[in-house]
């Protein structure tokens, strides 16, 4: 394997930024407990993932790592987290290109524990086609990485702790570029202890038979088509539970408080949240 020297063609650090956003984010604050959890998490995930960066390799304690994670004042924005990756050894293989690995490393480690399967095209991707590995190389870098993302999940659980509680999604930065946006329906996945898939947003119509406001959660069925499993065992409609992060919600005039009081089908945009072939929770962005 090609051992090339990114850092002193790079910087010795790589600059990063977590974003909180929505809920009490808004605001320009967030509630502390949750705050601490989840820089907590990330903390890890953020040096084991930047130790692969510069080593190939994954280290499971962390004394052996050669990446610290520093946090910057933050700065009013939503509510934001700057910081650094600083790294103790100059030696790595990803010449030119760490940036770019850090956050495809990091957006995978969050999809391989959302159970997408999406981001592993593109990491590999990069390892052949930028980075000019061989076959046999990629697959031993794919190997590691799925090894330290699934050592990781205890971090990455404890990461998104805030969103649903006092934010509505997370926005991952590193080197000035996007890596990641995680929101409700990949914490509920993150967290769930079952094989979960999230499907990509799109619209749905259905009836919304339950609603609580203040929670901005409701309990909807399809009104179409749903499955040979499309009636609970009482003969009704199968429902299941959505979350609500469309800030139309907190009207007094909004569409999902007009579909509930009239029982008419109401258009949505949503993530699905599927487990055993079968849709079990909606998060809604929006409606019509």
């Amino acid at each position: 394997m090609q051992q090339d020297v990114f850092i002193g063609s790079e910087p010795t650090s790589l600059p990063f930024e977590i974003r909180y956003e929505g809920g009490d984010a808004e605001s320009h604050k967030i509630e502390m407990a949750a705050l601490a959890e989840s820089l907590d998490g990330f903390s890890r995930v953020y040096a084991v993932v930047g130790h692969f960066v510069a080593t190939g390799e994954y280290a499971k304690q962390m004394q052996a790592l050669c990446t610290r994670a520093f946090a910057h004042e933050p700065q009013a924005k939503c509510f934001s987290v700057g910081g650094a990756l600083a790294w103790a050894s100059s030696s790595g293989i990803f010449q030119g290109l760490a940036a770019a690995v850090f956050g495809a490393v990091l957006s995978y480690v969050y999809s391989r524990n959302t159970g997408s399967r999406e981001e592993m095209k593109h990491l590999r991707e990069l390892f052949e086609r930028q980075l000019g590995f061989n076959h046999e190389i990629s697959e031993r870098m794919m190997d590691t990485v799925d090894r330290l993302a699934d050592a990781l999940k205890p971090s990455v659980k404890k990461s998104v702790a805030p969103i649903g509680q006092t934010c509505d999604r997370i926005d991952l930065y590193s080197g000035g570029a996007k890596s990641r946006s995680i929101d409700g329906a990949d914490k509920d996945a993150i967290l769930s202890e079952k094989e979960t898939q999230i499907l990509p947003e799109k619209e749905y119509s259905v009836i919304i038979s339950e609603m609580d406001r203040m929670k901005r959660t409701c309990k909807v069925s399809f009104t179409g088509p749903d499955s040979e499993e499309n009636t609970e065992e009482d003969g009704t409609l199968r429902r299941f539970l959505c979350e609500i992060t469309d800030p139309v919600a907190t009207l007094d005039d909004n569409p999902y408080l007009k579909g509930f009081a009239s029982g008419k089908p109401v258009d949505i945009k949503a993530k699905a949240v599927m487990r055993e072939g079968l849709i079990v929770k909606l998060f809604i962005s929006d409606a019509r």
